[in-house]
């Protein structure tokens, strides 16, 4: 389930994107992957791809990456704990389903 750059755009909140900007969002999704891969499993793809949750832990990778010195320079505490803590509960709850569903093989 890959996530598209129209996806990673619409998600920020850019409307339009030059070339600059469509490089930084390709490239953050392509962070994105790794750090999912990295954070939950190899295979998390294969055993994830229609879960709804994993596009959602996609985007918000994405856009940390994409964003993370818009987010230190605002200041805003609040919207980076949110963020953080939305993270580790979706990561919770696929890395011990992708464990749960590789066990079941």
């Amino acid at each position: 389930m890959a996530l598209t750059i129209e996806e990673a755009l619409n998600f920020l909140g850019i409307d339009y994107a030059d070339d600059m900007i469509t490089a930084n969002v390709r490239d953050a999704i392509q962070v994105a992957d790794a750090v999912l891969i990295g954070s939950v499993g190899d295979d998390v793809f294969s055993y994830f791809a229609d879960d709804s949750r994993l596009k959602h832990l996609q985007k918000l990778y994405m856009a940390d990456a994409y964003q993370e010195r818009t987010l230190q320079a605002s200041g805003s505490g609040k919207t980076i704990n949110a963020h953080r803590y939305q993270v580790q509960t979706l990561e919770l709850q696929l890395r011990t389903e992708y464990q749960r569903k590789k066990a079941e093989i």
